[in-house]
């Protein structure tokens, strides 16, 4: 027994002298241990840093999709990718549109390597065409038509516009050049580098009200082939924090309510005068806030005339009562500008006002 209890005295002490650190461990009191150095605290009016522009996307953000013209013909190119089995397929629409004589054809096809063999019709006539090396090729079955199609790169007639005298500047705009957010109320938009704002963290809200103004404000949608409907590059511009005109990447649809240019669930756009994903684009909008009895009611509704890209899509259309997702509700005199976070990173620049006394 004695031999016993001396062995295992031997075997705790050399347990002990390999590792003491095991044993101190648990005799510490918590208050010996060393305190954590305290982070230093940022700055309360620190702005925030600006972060290098994410890779532009190109006017044709992947080679093909974007507009064509030639031969007395213009077509509009959009991807709509989509996976089979795990499979990236990229699929694309042509939007084919002939002046003499009006006619409208959509081919289809998937991107087969460099090559993009695209098969539709009009009518009962069968078209056949392709697309490769950046040019495009289409022609219908019955010989009466062959076109040939290259890209063309057009912009807003309004695009980098400067704010005129007197104009209230709520996102300054200098190429290359940060901006700052400080006419914004949501400071976690993106600075870019590039003088751009990315949407994040929310909607974003003028610090100041308006009521009769005109508005120019610049953006681009993103290139999302793989996203369908309303999370295809979705935001939008609400003035008074009420009444929306659309934001999305509605290139080579038919004007709706809900695309791009739509005043939501009010009136459709006259025309759809999207450009492609990966463009500037510019909005032109007049506001003229509800007329007022003695009483403070409302007795006129509001109107918006809205310019997209250079092209009237809405003239003085009547609002009535605020759009879906606004911030607020009721007729106002005054209120802020809301431009709307739906998830997308659409970017927007150089936006100003002038207020209509």
């Amino acid at each position: 027994m004695k031999q016993i209890r001396a062995i295992a005295a031997i075997i705790i002490a050399m347990a002990f002298a390999a590792s003491p650190m095991a044993f101190a461990a648990e005799t510490v009191p918590p208050q010996s241990k060393a305190a954590k150095p305290k982070a230093a605290k940022k700055k309360a009016d620190a702005k925030p840093t600006p972060v290098p522009t994410p890779k532009p996307e190109a006017v044709q953000p992947d080679g093909i999709m974007g507009l064509y013209e030639g031969g007395g013909a213009s077509a509009k190119v959009i991807g709509e990718w989509v996976r089979v089995a795990g499979q990236l397929r990229k699929n694309y629409r042509v939007v084919l549109s002939l002046d003499s004589p009006k006619l409208e054809v959509e081919l289809k096809g998937t991107l087969e390597g460099d090559l993009l063999p695209l098969t539709g019709a009009a009518g009962e006539t069968e078209w056949t065409g392709r697309l490769a090396g950046g040019k495009l090729s289409a022609a219908s079955k019955d010989g009466k038509f062959k076109l040939e199609l290259a890209p063309v790169v057009r912009k807003s007639p309004t695009l980098g516009q400067k704010p005129p005298e007197g104009a209230v500047v709520l996102l300054p705009f200098e190429e290359g050049k940060p901006t700052n957010l400080d006419a914004w109320t949501n400071k976690k938009w993106k600075i870019l580098s590039d003088g751009s704002v990315e949407v994040a963290g929310g909607n974003n809200l003028t610090t100041r009200e308006f009521g009769d103004c005109r508005l120019h404000l610049e953006f681009m949608t993103p290139y999302m082939p793989e996203a369908r409907g309303q999370g295809r590059g979705n935001s939008g511009v609400y003035m008074q924090n009420r009444y929306e005109t659309q934001i999305l990447d509605s290139f080579g649809l038919p004007p709706k309510d809900n695309e791009c240019g739509g005043i939501y669930e009010v009136a459709p756009p006259k025309v759809n005068a999207c450009l492609p994903p990966g463009q500037w684009q510019t909005y032109d909008i007049t506001f003229h806030t509800h007329k007022f009895g003695p009483d403070g009611q409302p007795t006129e509704p509001a109107k918006l005339t809205v310019i997209h890209n250079g092209v009237t899509i809405h003239e003085n259309q009547p609002v009535m009562n605020a759009t879906r997702a606004a911030g607020a509700k009721g007729a106002v005199k005054a209120g802020p500008l809301m431009l709307q976070d739906h998830g997308n990173p659409v970017r927007y620049r150089n936006i100003w006002l002038v207020e209509i006394k």
